[in-house]
């Protein structure tokens, strides 16, 4: 692994933890709506339809529907995560279907509207463990963290077999179980420091796991928006890693479904 992406991983993680620890409320939501608002304004750059003031108006529109989905009762929180996990279904579709894709991807209002159920749901889910669950919000990129290394490691090492060839040529079979691998080790691990046992251990590992598979339908619909624009990453902000959307593909797809179930099997 390149030098320089070894020290912005070290970089970033250190900052991470440092807000998880000591950043208050406050500022974990609002360095979250900047991330989202930059991974919004990057991946708008990779649609055709959203070039100019239209750019402009969806990262308005972002910032509105933040601010407006926090507000949310929880009655309704369920509702915006899992229409942002409906959206990371379609998005496998088209990843399955690539290159024939429907004509309405091209559309303005559809790339604008896809790109606020990838990150407004996402947003929330990260805002709703960060309100009162740092240890889950800290599982949840954990979870992220150990199915990308573990991908990468086990794929650079044994991987074979292509898992999506005609969206990410790099990503392999064996990449994708070592990630769900290394993803279950870290629900195990955190199910026994949290004291889970029986029923609730073997839940959490399973959504352990289950969040690692929608993560890396994250990386390849991001993929795939990067694949039609030629461009091989979101942007060259980050040394060695590309772009902020890079870094979130996969947590922006995994975060919903975290969100949605963990603090059910904590409680439980």
């Amino acid at each position: 692994m390149p030098r320089t992406r070894i020290l912005t991983a070290i970089v970033l993680l250190g900052l991470v933890l440092l807000l998880l620890w000591r950043g208050t409320l406050v500022w974990l939501l609002g360095v979250f709506a900047a991330v989202a608002l930059r991974a919004a304004w990057e991946w708008a750059g990779l649609c055709s339809g959203l070039s100019g003031a239209r750019r402009w108006l969806l990262l308005a529109t972002l910032g509105a529907s933040l601010a407006g989905a926090y507000a949310l009762p929880a009655s309704w929180t369920a509702v915006a995560l899992a229409a942002g996990l409906a959206w990371w279904a379609l998005g496998l579709r088209l990843v399955l279907c690539y290159p024939v894709l429907p004509d309405w991807i091209d559309r303005p209002l559809a790339q604008a509207a896809i790109i606020l159920l990838a990150l407004a749901p996402a947003w929330l889910a990260l805002a709703r463990l960060a309100d009162g669950q740092r240890p889950l919000l800290l599982l949840c990129l954990a979870l992220v963290w150990a199915a990308d290394s573990g991908a990468y490691l086990v794929g650079r090492r044994f991987g074979r077999r292509k898992l999506c060839p005609q969206v990410s040529p790099g990503k392999t079979v064996e990449g994708l179980l070592g990630g769900l691998v290394g993803a279950a080790l870290i629900g195990l691990v955190a199910g026994l420091a949290l004291g889970l046992d029986g029923l609730r251990l073997a839940a959490l590992v399973g959504l352990a796991t289950a969040c690692a598979a929608v993560s890396v339908v994250g990386d390849l619909a991001e993929s795939l928006f990067k694949r039609r624009a030629g461009v091989k990453d979101s942007s060259h902000l980050l040394p060695g890693h590309g772009g902020v959307l890079d870094r979130i593909d996969a947590l922006i797809a995994a975060a919903p479904l975290f969100a949605l179930t963990a603090p059910l099997l904590v409680r439980g």
